[in-house]
């Protein structure tokens, strides 16, 4: 008789460090050159309050993070060892933050997406001016559709201070910016100022403030010879004071392809502080995403913007009116095609809304891909706009459908087979293939 025995693979046993109990006696943080000890003490409070091992690490982890957002270390690395000398405790860890700091000097060249334009940005840095988080950046963006910018910026976050939560900063910066409107035949330039105080509060809910004064020069000059009358009188330099409040409210899954969530974006603005040029406006964007089965995403987007003069004796500057029509906003019409148009030209509109339904769906046999497809998505979608009114008079309409790409973790590409629905005598349409760029769509 033949005996057989078989062996079982013993399974290594799980240990639970929370049974391990642990101290931290002390933190140490290096490589600390120009940045003075009190910006980076925050780092350690709650490492103190740690009763176990595992409570160390994740402290351990949660300081690093922290110590990255304080915009000074290149790297951080962690060294966790036991508590020595005389004053040690039993269970006493010292736990040792090893930093590099950032140069004194730090560059970068990169591309950044709008909306429906790409530009070539540059940007020179000096970080950790004064050795609390002060940092100052030259910033420079060429669009050869569009805008581009020139900006000196000093900003200064208060992450160290016990409203870390709340990532309150204050910044001041000057600036250059130059608008073209190709479709308007004009260009707008801006020189000035602006200062700006950005926090977030966590109740009720979480929202991102922020609350800028700017104070600029706009002058409005042509592009070509032959513009109407009604924008040819805007010429020339105006003086503007203004503040302006923006509020936005996200919890969408994916800023890119949500599968569930809300986001509301409002920017507010009042002009008339002093200079020639007051008015008050508002821009508000809002989506909403619900998933369905099998991948597919229902999601409603709409965007409204109301401008309005408050003084007779002054003008709406024309590079504040709303375009409706692009991409962006109402696929199948061109850039402004589905607003007012004087002479042939477009001309912006002191009213406009938007909306949009869509039904988003991964690509076929998405598995098959892996990570690749995940970078896609097709839709249906359903648009309707209108402009200077909020009767459903004379609305326009398009339907179709379209291939998107995520880039950048923050934008995304559209090429849509857009049909207009409902048009009127003077719109621009696309009937065909439209393509879009840009992180906001309707």
């Amino acid at each position: 008789m033949v005996s057989s025995s078989t062996s079982r693979t013993k399974e290594p046993a799980k240990f639970d460090l929370k049974k391990v109990p642990a101290r931290v006696d002390r933190v140490n943080v290096s490589g600390l050159l120009r940045t003075h000890n009190d910006y980076v003490m925050k780092a350690a409070e709650n490492l103190f309050k740690a009763t176990n091992f595992q409570d160390v690490m994740l402290e351990s982890m949660q300081a690093k993070s922290y110590l990255h957002e304080l915009g000074i270390f290149k790297d951080v690395s962690i060294h966790i060892d036991v508590s020595r000398g005389e004053n040690a405790s039993p269970d006493g860890y010292e736990v040792t933050f090893k930093g590099k700091e950032l140069s004194r000097i730090v560059g970068s060249v990169g591309t950044e997406v709008g909306q429906n334009e790409g530009s070539l940005r540059t940007e020179l840095t000096i970080p950790n001016l004064f050795g609390r988080g002060e940092s100052i950046s030259l910033q420079g963006s060429y669009s050869s559709k569009r805008a581009n910018d020139i900006q000196l910026k000093f900003w200064k976050s208060y992450f160290h201070t016990r409203f870390v939560e709340n990532r309150p900063e204050i910044s001041f910066s000057l600036f250059r910016h130059l608008d073209r409107f190709n479709v308007s035949k004009f260009q707008n330039t801006n020189y000035g100022c602006i200062a700006e105080f950005a926090v977030n509060t966590l109740m009720p809910f979480e929202l991102t403030h922020s609350l800028q004064y700017e104070a600029s020069i706009r002058e409005l000059s042509l592009l070509q010879k032959t513009v109407p009358m009604a924008i040819r009188e805007h010429c020339g330099p105006k003086l503007a004071s203004l503040l302006r409040y923006s509020v936005i409210f996200d919890q969408r899954d994916n800023p890119v392809f949500p599968s569930q969530g809300l986001m509301v974006k409002s920017v507010n603005e009042y002009c008339g502080l002093g200079g020639n040029v007051a008015y008050v406006s508002n821009n508000t964007h809002a989506e909403i995403s619900v998933p369905l089965f099998g991948g597919i995403v229902a999601q409603v987007c709409g965007r409204l913007g109301v401008i309005k003069d408050t003084k007779k004796t002054t003008v709406l500057p024309l590079s504040n009116l709303f375009y409706c029509g692009g991409p962006l906003t109402l696929r199948g019409f061109e850039y402004g095609g589905a607003g007012p148009v004087i002479d042939g030209t477009p001309i912006g509109a002191q009213t406009y809304w938007s909306a949009g339904l869509h039904l988003w769906a991964p690509l076929p046999f998405n598995k098959v891909f892996k990570g690749l497809a995940n970078n896609f998505r097709t839709h249906l979608f359903y648009n309707v706009g209108n402009f200077n009114t909020f009767s459903t008079e004379n609305l326009r309409t398009a339907a179709g459908i379209g291939l998107a790409f995520k880039l950048a973790e923050r934008a995304r590409i559209e090429l849509n087979y857009c049909i207009p629905i409902r048009k009127y005598m003077g719109d621009k349409v696309t009937n065909g293939f439209q393509f879009g760029i840009g992180y906001e769509f309707v």
